[in-house]
């Protein structure tokens, strides 16, 4: 296999890591969040509007988050699109990702035995 040809196959294997965030998140789908994160040590950090309309610095570990968005209903209509995607070493990679028009996400990810996951997402509130 040619370098080409591994960076093709990484890119569509990160945009199916991203892919799995998004539905995950509109269907409530614990599995599939589990797959695009390494649960156990990703974090999501980042600036959320506060009452105030002030941003906020928010970090949680990826395990709560998860917990919280399972929790919720449903919402098939929710919307996002891969803004890049740069894979600077056979292990590591970003992307930025537009969600739902409301925030901007950086994602770091790391291949872990064999497979892209996400380490970390930082998130802006549009």
């Amino acid at each position: 296999m040619t370098s080409a040809d591994q960076s093709t196959t990484d890119y569509d294997a990160i945009k199916n890591t991203i892919g799995n965030y998004l539905d995950g998140l509109r269907f409530a789908d614990r599995e599939r969040l589990e797959s695009a994160f390494a649960v156990q040590h990703a974090h999501m950090k980042g600036y959320i509007k506060n009452n105030q309309g002030r941003l906020i610095e928010s970090s949680r570990p990826m395990d709560e988050v998860i917990d919280e968005w399972v929790a919720r209903d449903p919402n098939p209509a929710i919307q996002g699109s891969i803004l890049s995607i740069n894979i600077y070493s056979d292990v590591g990679a970003q992307a930025t990702f537009n969600f739902n028009g409301i925030y901007i996400d950086a994602f770091q990810l790391a291949k872990i035995n064999g497979q892209w996951k996400i380490v970390n997402k930082f998130y802006v509130d549009q």
